[in-house]
């Protein structure tokens, strides 16, 4: 309630754990203001560091793939599908602020060690009302471990499976008002190889570098003044075969982050938090030809993104919260790909009230109102309730907006393939890359008018979630459910407008598809007792192109059988979306017996069938050669606190050893692993 949000206004203190009250877990991501999770009117999951550390992960990936609802999605790195709805679309936040650098679409989640995180918090369904553009499909939010220990230190070494190797250090430091807090990390591994008949690794090595720390002052009045840190350096060495000729590649990555915030008391009800958050991402890419050094192809990349924040918060009444808040956006890259540099600006407002009118509903409005440079203004509006019929039972429903503005790759990209021979130009440089090629002679022919090609809109989206939880036997057993419907509409695609002379294509971008996704997401937590835990999930996901449904009830669609006859298409041939499986879910079973001092984890995940290619050239899956088989992944991790100051882990990721190299690549098969730490 209200009442609650009032003590969590303001940032925490030490308290005297001798008298302190249990609190439920506290989330912060879904409404931008401290709520207990079991409170928070949408969906909304809390990932603590504890189940973290069972997991035995050491990087995002890991730890994402075994939480309900969430599936994995590899193409150009490892992103996270919410709802159905492609990496694209669901936003990455470090301690509220969005983290940059993706390749067509995907934020590689291998670039994020979990070391040093307090919790992650997963909201599920739009989240533009509070977070802008991406936010379309959900948030996912890495929070720091705020330093609060007077003086605490830890090494942590790790070896797996494929010459995977991971040594990190933290440190944290409390004297009166002022804490510290620094973390050091590097994972490097070999790669892996599942095709020794054809030249080049399946996975590349790597070598991975963070750094992080964070500062904060805890000031007068109930204030914090914090600073953080990161700094996070990859490099992959491949190799592969062009025409039989080998060659090999180097890519370099970088990426940091400057993070300094004020959140100051200005009176016993009122609340400002200024926040400023710079951020930069650069990439190089060299192949070069191993006979003789040969430059084959060479990349550069370069993004930065500017942010200043002001949020103020007002309790009303004891039972009404005002948020207001509103800031700007710069955001600029350059690269070979761009021919040189281009720049956005945006500028945002939002509002949220929070409202409990009777002790048991509260209802949450808001909206968030975005002006950018280049294109059309956007209007993010939300309504969510929360209902608590009895103390045992939470009904919750909501309604909200979302977009995904159009990036810089869809407005600004000049390429072309120099082995194949396609190019891709972005909107607004369209028009004059193609009258160059006119001019040069390498149009053979227009498919579309060229006036077509205009300014791109937004992506959009509505959609409804509709859920809640009960609750048995004093917290013993925890149903939770969630119905969720999203309808989307202008999805930015790529379409061939023009063919070269040496038949192949020149492509641009439109606002073509119209898409929904609508399913089930369910949860039973059972604690039969205290030293066992066991949590089920499923998942139903329905996804579908409108315009394909449209083409197969008009009877324009058709597929080809292997012997090479074309039929008609019904809808029970169409697959759905490409990447998404009907039905999945997870197991986490936990065994902590006390006079053994073991913690045992034992995780699976299960996906059903998902479409991966496209064989006869529908540009949808239909035959059961378009389809990866469904699977199950297992994993067990084991660990045991020796004494007060080293703790053992170790287990093993793909316990059956699972592996499908032509349809799964990303999947390298059993990793074993062994994680010695040593805490001072």
């Amino acid at each position: 309630m209200i009442s609650l949000l009032l003590l969590l206004l303001v940032p925490q203190v030490v308290l005297d754990t001798s008298r302190a009250v249990p609190l439920p877990p506290v989330v912060v991501t879904a409404t931008r203001s401290a709520r207990p999770l079991t409170e928070v009117p949408v969906p909304t999951q809390l990932v603590p560091a504890e189940a973290i550390r069972r997991s035995g992960a050491a990087r995002l990936s890991d730890v994402l793939a075994e939480q309900p609802g969430l599936l994995l999605f590899e193409d150009h790195g490892t992103g996270l599908m919410i709802q159905g709805f492609e990496p694209d679309y669901t936003l990455l936040l470090l301690d509220g602020e969005p983290v940059i650098g993706r390749t067509a679409g995907t934020l590689d989640l291998k670039r994020f060690t979990v070391q040093g995180l307090d919790r992650i918090e997963i909201v599920r369904g739009p989240s533009s009302s509070l977070y802008g553009s991406e936010a379309l499909a959900g948030v996912v939010n890495l929070i720091r471990r705020r330093p609060e220990a007077p003086l605490a230190a830890s090494l942590h070494a790790r070896t797996e499976t494929h010459g995977t190797h991971q040594l990190g250090t933290s440190a944290e430091l409390r004297r009166g008002r002022l804490g510290a807090s620094l973390l050091l990390d590097h994972y490097r591994t070999e790669g892996y190889d599942l095709a020794p008949d054809v030249f080049g690794p399946t996975a590349p090595s790597l070598r991975d570098y963070t750094a992080d720390a964070y500062l904060t002052w805890d000031l007068p009045r109930r204030s914090l003044l914090s600073l953080a840190f990161r700094r996070h350096q990859q490099q992959r060495r491949s190799a592969f075969a062009l025409e039989g000729t080998p060659h090999d590649e180097s890519y370099r990555q970088m990426d940091w982050s400057l993070h300094p915030r004020l959140q100051q008391q200005l009176t016993r009800r009122m609340r400002l938090d200024a926040s400023l958050y710079l951020t930069g991402y650069e990439t190089r890419t060299r192949m070069t030809r191993r006979e003789d050094g040969a430059l084959y192809y060479a990349d550069r990349f370069s993004q930065a993104y500017r942010k200043l924040e002001l949020r103020l918060q007002q309790l009303l009444t004891d039972r009404q919260l005002l948020t207001l808040g509103g800031g700007a956006i710069e955001e600029a890259l350059e690269g070979d790909r761009y021919a040189g540099r281009v720049s956005a600006r945006s500028g945002f407002l939002f509002a949220q009230h929070e409202w409990t009118p009777r002790r048991w509903i509260e209802v949450v409005t808001g909206f968030r109102f975005d002006a950018h440079s280049d294109y059309a203004s956007r209007l993010s509006p939300r309504l969510a309730v929360l209902i608590r019929p009895a103390e045992t039972y939470r009904l919750r429903a909501s309604i909200g907006s979302g977009f995904k503005a159009p990036d810089f790759r869809q407005r600004y990209l000049v390429f072309t393939n120099a082995a194949a021979g396609y190019s891709v130009f972005g909107v607004t440089r369209f028009r004059e890359e193609l009258a160059r090629l006119q001019a040069e002679g390498q149009i053979a022919r227009l498919l579309i008018d060229p006036d077509r090609v205009t300014t791109l809109r937004p992506e959009s989206s509505v959609a409804f979630n509709l859920g809640g939880e009960a609750t048995w036997f004093d917290e013993a057993l925890t149903l939770s459910l969630n119905l969720f419907h999203n309808e989307v509409r202008d999805l930015i695609d790529t379409q061939p407008v023009a063919q070269k002379t040496n038949q192949a294509f020149v492509y641009s971008y439109f606002n073509l598809a119209r898409i929904y996704t609508r399913g089930l997401e369910a949860t039973l937590t059972a604690r039969p007792v205290s030293a066992l835990a066991l949590s089920l999930s499923y998942q139903y996901l329905e996804t579908a192109d409108r315009d394909v449904l449209e083409a197969i009830d008009a009877g324009r669609l058709y597929g080809r059988t292997a012997s090479g006859r074309d039929y008609r298409l019904r809808r029970s041939d169409y697959g759905g979306l490409f990447g998404r499986s009907r039905h999945s879910g997870t197991l986490q079973l936990r065994w902590q017996p006390t006079s053994l001092g073991l913690t045992v984890a034992l995780r699976g995940v299960w996906r059903s069938r998902y479409g991966y290619r496209d064989v006869d050239g529908n540009g949808v899956p239909n035959r059961t050669d378009e389809y990866v088989p469904g699977y199950s992944l297992w994993h067990l991790t084991v660990g045991r606190r020796l004494g007060r100051h080293l703790e053992l882990q170790g287990g093993a990721f793909n316990l059956f050893d699972l592996r499908r190299p032509a349809l799964m690549p990303f999947q390298p098969g059993r990793r074993w692993f062994v994680t010695l730490t040593v805490h001072v």
